[in-house]
């Protein structure tokens, strides 16, 4: 009786859990209609005659504003329409009203209600429900709770507003929690499945839960904490620190000083949401970083938390390739894979650093407890649970970053390439030797299947590069392509700061090992080998097979080719026994190489840094001399041309002959502000925020952009502007900020706005 009261209790505490998480998959299709749209709204307009009347809001990146024409009339009772997101957990908002008007008395009306949803399928109009809780104005509450809708809102007026006086709007937002638009069928067969999964589990717990009483009460915890240390093999331990120390002296500058890519103004000092990463198919990442790294963007701690997983992925990988026990065999092949300059392309998107390598390392224990499922002996129920546990850190690998299936296909083949040379070509040894892998391919096929399933059917990503996948249709023509890739960046890959000597020390590498397969054994081990080996290089570009966009990055070579260096270099130490003098050498003068080239690139990364931020300075400096401009006031950003990137200014190897592929951006050409995020770098060293909408000249179908060029071309500005650093570089012209960095860009945007708008554009007094 008391088991089957704990399964009930257990039950209904899973299926609480589960509804918490994911609300929307129990609710009846019109609640979830209105659950998937879920918009708030404030009308905000002036309650009486106001001459040049505006309301301005300023809140975050989720408000959004709108004026539509039925509240604008003429000079007087102008209002606006604020909108922000709404779900079922309570979530505060604050905002900054600031009416601007001639009038004895101004007076502001605010209305709180929900938004009018309109379905397309079906063409109707429903209310979203939204409670308002904790209104406060100024700091002064106006109200504790009110449910409302469109046609039912909440009125406040606030008089005797002062022209220009800012006001403070704060409160906590949710969706009502109606009973009516539950699915109570669904929740009750929840309920049972939870039910019996705790009941048929509950002995295991029983059993867990007192070996656990047993760790905390009878043993001393802290010893066996220690105890697990010495455990470990001794060559790994020292393997391990030596691959670290390395790590830290090749990459600490970057670390001690406090360098950033584009991707990371925001998280500097206000850490992104978790819809940014769903949107890149990374939930595992958000989740990572903030319960294990609290959400706060730590520089150091981020650059040795990712040395230290660094090290554990090469012992880890040359583990799982069974590597000969040697810590020099350990450190020079887990150098290779580190310490090149590849590993810098990723150091470039420091928001994400850790969390990915840490990918990489569930990735890898996955594969090892795939190979524990294959040949040890265990209970049924045991290796059930294994494979659970793998497929779950698969997911969760490529949810850090979905490129790491590159690791995983590379990894998953090197080992299959590695027990082939124990073959001895009888159908015997071939059934024990690669049979059982098939489990594990199974695993890991199941582990990317589920991480799809995941976003179609839970995050719903909206459209990101990361998880659009390639149309059927086309995939035998992309295969054609990769095939060629995959052979060609054996002898060519573009990148900056990476040693053509070193690209031929590998390819002389993996030339040795054709060598030795064409001349040992037998026709079918010679047959099997070549396969295999070609199979490793072509997983390289296993991302690139399904993504929908055929992307070429050195932060994606570093989970593909680098890892097939490695594989070439452990086979070498495993195989080639004659050349282990000289492999050995050719190794660390690799290392060293690329160490120094490290240094080199972090040398200019900080040059770079430092010249362009000078430069803001002198933008903002130009830009505040400007008549129009406003401390206080905010603006529409328009960039013609790409953000000034100066740190291949000085790279000492960069000649006028040199053409890096747009692979080595993150290495060189890409500047520290970041295009989609106009002139953040620049206000980021500034005391106010006077960035308001950013738009983007590259983007000419965008109709707010275009729309702005317009207003510039027809008032002749364009006709004055010219590219930085002229003097009509920065223009501040009524509420725009227009800055200039290409004049070849600048050419072509009036040449496509002439075309559009072709009336004479008029000279400016």
């Amino acid at each position: 009786m008391k088991k089957i009261i704990k399964a009930l209790l257990g039950g209904l505490l899973l299926s609480m859990v589960l509804i918490t998480l994911f609300p929307s998959a129990f609710l009846k299709d019109d609640a979830l209609w209105t659950y998937k749209n879920r918009f708030g709204r404030i009308d905000v307009a002036f309650a009486g005659e106001v001459s040049d009347g505006q309301i301005e809001v300023r809140g975050g990146e989720e408000v959004h504003v709108d004026r539509p024409r039925w509240m604008l009339n003429g000079k007087n009772n102008q209002g606006v329409m604020v909108f922000f997101p709404v779900s079922y957990l309570k979530k505060s908002y604050q905002m900054t009203l600031i009416p601007r008007g001639k009038a004895k008395e101004i007076s502001l009306g605010m209305c709180f209600r929900g938004a009018h949803l309109s379905c397309p399928s079906h063409d109707t109009v429903k209310s979203a429900w939204v409670r308002f809780e904790n209104i406060c104005l100024d700091e002064q509450p106006i109200a504790q709770e009110e449910v409302v809708w469109c046609d039912k809102p909440f009125i406040h007026r606030s008089q005797n507003v002062k022209n220009g006086q800012n006001m403070t709007l704060t409160f906590d937002i949710q969706k009502p929690f109606f009973f009516r638009d539950i699915r109570w069928g669904r929740l009750v067969e929840l309920f049972i499945v939870c039910t019996l999964f705790i009941f048929y589990y509950l002995g295991t717990f029983e059993r867990m839960g007192k070996r656990i009483s047993e760790f905390f009460y009878k043993r001393d915890m802290l010893q066996d904490i220690l105890g697990i240390y010495p455990n470990i093999n001794k060559i790994h331990r020292r393997a391990f620190w030596s691959i670290f120390g390395v790590l830290c002296f090749a990459f600490g500058f970057h670390a001690i000083q406090f360098m950033w890519g584009n991707h990371d103004w925001k998280d500097v000092f206000a850490f992104q949401s978790a819809k940014h990463f769903v949107w890149c198919g990374r939930y595992a990442l958000y989740g990572i970083k903030s319960t294990v790294l609290g959400g706060i963007y730590l520089p150091l701690i981020y650059d040795v938390v990712s040395f230290l997983f660094l090290a554990l992925n090469a012992v880890l990988l040359c583990t799982y390739w069974k590597l000969e026990r040697r810590v020099g065999y350990f450190v020079l092949c887990g150098l290779i894979l580190t310490a090149q300059p590849f590993t810098l392309c990723m150091m470039y998107y420091e928001h994400m650093l850790p969390e990915v390598f840490m990918g990489v390392t569930l990735a890898l224990i996955a594969l090892i407890l795939c190979e524990k499922i294959t040949f040890e002996e265990d209970s049924l129920m045991r290796k059930g649970t294994l494979a659970v546990l793998s497929l779950v850190l698969i997911n969760l690998s490529l949810a850090t970053y979905p490129v790491l299936i590159n690791t995983i296909a590379v990894a998953f083949v090197g080992k299959l390439l590695v027990q082939s040379f124990e073959w001895d070509s009888s159908w015997r040894q071939f059934r024990s030797l690669f049979v059982p892998y098939v489990v594990s391919a199974i695993i890991i096929v199941l582990g990317i299947l589920s991480y799809k399933l995941v976003l179609t059917f839970v995050f719903l990503p909206n459209g990101g590069y990361n998880t659009q996948t390639l149309p059927l249709d086309q995939i035998p023509e992309r295969l054609v392509v990769l095939f060629e890739q995959s052979f060609r960046q054996l002898y060519e890959y573009p990148f900056p700061f990476i040693s053509q000597g070193i690209l031929w020390v590998f390819l002389g590498f993996t030339v040795l090992v054709v060598l030795y397969i064409c001349s040992m054994g037998n026709f079918k081990q010679k047959i099997v080998r070549v396969l295999l080996l070609g199979g490793a290089l072509f997983a390289t570009q296993t991302a690139m097979i399904i993504a929908n966009e055929h992307l070429i990055a050195g932060r994606i070579e570093l989970f593909g080719l680098v890892v097939f260096e490695t594989l070439m270099t452990v086979i070498v130490f495993t195989k080639l026994k004659k050349l282990h003098n000289l492999s050995i050498l050719a190794a660390s003068g690799i290392i060293w190489v690329s160490v120094v080239n490290d240094l080199d690139c972090l040398r200019v990364w900080k040059l770079g840094f430092d010249a362009e931020k000078m430069l803001w300075n002198r933008v903002l400096a130009r830009m505040e001399i400007q008549e129009d401009f406003d401390v206080n006031r905010k603006y529409k950003i328009i960039q013609i041309g790409r953000p000034i990137s100066l740190r291949s200014r000085f790279y000492k190897k960069l000649r006028s002959s040199t053409k890096f592929h747009d692979s080595g951006n993150s290495l060189l050409s890409f500047s520290y502000d970041a295009p989609w995020d106009l002139f953040h770098a620049h206000e980021f060293y500034y005391q106010t925020e006077f960035r308001g909408e950013i738009l983007r000249s590259d983007r000419p179908n965008d109709p707010k952009s275009k729309a702005q060029l317009k207003r510039l071309w027809e008032a002749g500005i364009l006709d004055k502007a010219q590219a930085w650093p002229h003097e009509n570089g920065l223009i501040v012209w009524k509420d725009i900020i227009l800055f200039v960095t290409d004049a070849k860009a600048l050419e072509n945007c009036k040449k496509q706005l002439s075309k559009e708008f072709p009336r004479q554009p008029q000279n400016t007094p």
